[in-house]
């Protein structure tokens, strides 16, 4: 037999191996696993005053909490897979494995004699049964030898699923960089919520000197496109008083450092104070001072801190 036929028949040979080789498969496997499924049931914008407890708005500048509340089916299952294991079939290991086959099937042979003779069956299966049927693995060219260490797994058929709890879930997110729509009684303007998912209403601003008004509305558009509606009530105290403070401030908007007059100004200031209008009366005192020179500013700090003071 010459060289170049040895190596031709040698190459066939793989690669009929190669061809129908086969895995070598190990023992079942189940296991077991817990999984946990959650199901969407609802979910809806919520805008609430941060004073949930009070049916009336009594703040100039109120906050509110806008939040996705979402209600969630969980589900918990026990799920016995059944994993195929196998050792997949390399080729190129059957260069070293055919000759440790030969050796592990004549050492399995003795062994198994000496197990019936004298030893009368005390020898371990795995110097007797195991080791034979690993040197018959090892000397079959389309398969290789067992290895657990190398070994793959796959499902088998679909995993068996067993309800073993089932309950419901709430669960609030706060609505980050929200636009809504602050309406009240017909005028409106444009806000935004903030990175805790909260909006602050200044309300002066959104005053008609027409009419005291009554009714202030939060709007804005879920996920899904559905006009998501607030209203809330403003007490008769507030609504008297937010009249009365945005006069008080439209009376500054041209303000004159000269012929300023600083002692009906604290007085003005003194009255937002008292009222709770604090934003706006520190917004207009920061714009007073602004305009006033560094004698009256003196004076007007100095009145300021004693009406305040009480």
């Amino acid at each position: 037999m010459s060289p170049l036929y040895f190596a031709k028949m040698t190459t066939a040979g793989v690669l009929l191996a190669t061809l129908i080789g086969c895995a070598n498969h190990l023992p079942a496997e189940t296991v077991n696993a817990m999984e946990i499924d959650r199901e969407s049931l609802h979910q809806q914008h919520i805008i609430q005053a941060q004073s949930a407890s009070q049916q009336f708005i009594d703040q100039a500048s109120p906050v509110f909490n806008a939040a996705t509340h979402e209600s969630f089916q969980v589900t918990t299952y026990s799920v016995n897979k059944t994993l195929d294991v196998y050792t997949p079939y390399q080729p190129l290991r059957e260069l070293y494995e055919f000759p440790v086959g030969v050796i592990m099937t004549a050492g399995g042979v003795v062994f198994s004699i000496a197990d019936v003779l004298p030893f009368f069956g005390m020898l371990p299966d795995v110097i007797t049964k195991d080791l034979l049927a690993n040197g018959v693995t090892g000397i079959n060219p389309v398969m290789n030898i067992e290895s657990p260490a190398r070994s793959e797994k796959k499902v088998l058929g679909s995993p068996e699923r067993e309800v073993i709890d089932q309950k419901t879930e709430q669960s609030d997110s706060p609505l980050r960089q929200l636009a809504m729509t602050a309406t009240l009684d017909g005028k409106s303007a444009s806000l935004t919520t903030d990175d805790k998912g909260q909006l602050t209403v200044d309300l002066v601003s959104l005053v008609d000197s027409s009419s005291n008004p009554d009714m202030l509305t939060l709007s804005t558009t879920d996920a899904n496109g559905t006009q998501v509606r607030q209203e809330f009530q403003l007490t008769r105290q507030l609504s008297v008083r937010l009249m009365q403070a945005k006069h008080l401030i439209d009376k500054y908007q041209q303000i004159n450092g000269k012929t300023l007059k600083v002692q009906e100004a604290v007085a003005d200031l003194d009255t937002l104070s008292r009222w709770g209008f604090e934003d706006q009366e520190r917004r207009l005192e920061q714009r007073i001072r602004e305009q006033l020179d560094h004698e009256r500013r003196i004076a007007f700090d100095l009145q300021l801190n004693q009406a305040l003071a009480g």
